[in-house]
């Protein structure tokens, strides 16, 4: 393979589609890193099992990000000890951590391990910075992470019990003299199997009983254990899962429950379904569908054959650039093509703070969903007129840095640039294209970018040193803002 870099070539090369559609589907942004690495695969998904082997894969970037937020290590103890003295807030605690959530987006190497953490992270969702949950929220992370790509049946057990998810579904005080529903409904309802399931309120009152036991001292110090004395004791039913449940310490039958319910078929479909809207389409055919089911069941709920599924199926090639990326995702994918990377985050002029705001700018802050459902997978939701305003400028004002962003690496334009010149404005435009979004330019594109500068397709820009900080704006911003640039 060449060392030579991709954008030193008037014309460098594009990816052939269907490991452009992988890149843009399985990270959040086809950098010249994602693409080289991609080019040097012997297939798309040869990549795509050495990304999913993600702790044989160096990241040091992406793991010095958590260095950047040292209250992020707090205990819980610690943590609401400077909460209750006014040192900080449950929201600074929260926003530290989706600063960290997004930063690691933006520098990270294991991208497909990346994204599967949010698509998790989103379906058993805790919000950042509330208040029963907030000192574990970044131990919980620690668990999705881990999980993100092994079997789902093991990160349900870890993510339902974990004190973060009992603070946030009121979990903590549900005890066997007083039955609080909340995370045994959303158990059934948002986790696993779905309504469609059928089950009814009993079922979700056998549900909240096995779950009692699990407790965190909320608003005391945190800290959480497992109470025996709490845990109510006697037969359980719950949708054809049954246990005898007579040991005071419930956390046997617990895990059998949830196996019981990572493995049901109702939740098979569910998952199923929502992995293929993620990265197929809103509407995924029942065929596709189908298909990711029966792995995940045949594979006893691991993630990685299931993936396999998906993205073998005709229908997943057939999907190339029909699903729109979220505002996160634009803000992402946009900072990572541009070679845009946050370097600390001491203050708040800079970039790893920034793309917060950016975002939510945008219409959607990272974890500030206030529902326990996680955010809308579906493209449909993030195409609103004004959505599309705010994305147009919020592209501008990343190729030019516009926010003034501190704490900020970004390449020099000369090292984004062809090394021959003069070059017309139609090449330049072509050759950001390719850069940015992984395709030739269009003669529509090439000629709106022209107008917008009040030049020629045909103006011969004649070095380097030519290319002003308002031409080189104009050019990236207008081509992230190719339909092309919203599109996954």
């Amino acid at each position: 393979m060449s060392s030579a870099r991709m954008s030193a070539s008037v014309a460098p090369a594009v990816l052939p589609s269907s490991r452009q559609h992988v890149g843009n589907r399985f990270t959040f942004g086809v950098s010249e890193q994602v693409a080289t690495e991609l080019r040097a695969a012997s297939s798309w998904s040869s990549w795509l099992e050495k990304q999913m082997a993600w702790s044989r894969i160096s990241d040091p970037r992406a793991t010095a990000v958590a260095g950047w937020y040292p209250r992020l290590a707090d205990s819980p103890a610690a943590a609401w000890n400077r909460v209750k003295t006014q040192q900080r807030s449950a929201w600074d605690y929260g926003f530290d951590f989706s600063c960290y959530t997004m930063a690691r987006k933006i520098v990270a190497r294991r991208q497909v391990h990346e994204v599967m953490t949010d698509f998790w992270s989103n379906l058993l969702y805790i919000p950042a910075g509330e208040d029963r949950s907030f000192p574990w929220r970044f131990s919980y992370d620690q668990v999705i992470r881990k999980h993100a790509l092994g079997s789902y049946r093991a990160m349900l057990r870890a993510a339902v019990v974990h004190p973060a998810m009992s603070g946030w579904l009121n979990n903590s005080s549900n005890t066997k003299d007083g039955i609080n529903e909340n995370l045994g409904r959303e158990l059934l309802e948002l986790y696993t199997v779905g309504r469609p399931a059928g089950y009814d309120e009993n079922d979700v009152k056998s549900s909240a009983r096995l779950l009692t036991g699990f407790r965190v001292r909320v608003f005391e110090d945190f800290a959480a254990s497992y109470s025996p004395d709490d845990h109510y004791v006697g037969p359980i039913s719950v949708l054809g899962f049954r246990h005898s449940n007579s040991a005071k310490d419930g956390r046997a039958a617990v895990n059998a429950y949830l196996d019981y319910l990572a493995r049901h078929p109702s939740t098979a479909y569910r998952i199923a379904k929502r992995l293929c809207v993620r990265f197929v389409s809103d509407t995924p055919s029942s065929s596709i569908v189908s298909a990711v089911q029966k792995a995940y069941r045949r594979s006893d709920t691991d993630i990685r054959a299931t993936l396999r599924a998906m993205v073998r199926h005709p229908d997943f090639q057939a999907s190339k650039r029909k699903k729109v990326r979220t505002p996160i995702e634009d803000v992402v994918n946009a900072a990572r093509v541009l070679g845009m990377r946050p370097t600390d985050s001491t203050r708040g002029s800079s970039f790893a703070q920034h793309v917060i705001w950016m975002s939510n700018s945008m219409g959607q802050r990272q974890f500030e969903w206030p529902r326990p459902d996680g955010f809308p997978e579906t493209s449909s939701t993030w195409t609103s007129p004004a959505r599309v305003l705010r994305t147009w400028d919020m592209h501008y004002n990343l190729a030019g840095n516009w926010w003034g962003s501190t704490e900020l690496s970004r390449p020099a334009v000369k090292n984004l640039l062809p090394t021959r010149w003069p070059l017309t404005i139609g090449q330049i435009v072509d050759h950001q294209s390719r850069m940015l979004l992984g395709r030739p330019a269009t003669t529509a594109l090439r000629q709106s970018v022209a107008n917008a500068l009040d030049v020629p397709v045909t103006f011969q820009v004649a070095s380097v040193a030519a290319v002003t900080d308002w031409r080189w704006t104009v050019v990236r911003g207008a081509v992230l803002n190719a339909p092309e640039g919203m599109l996954r």
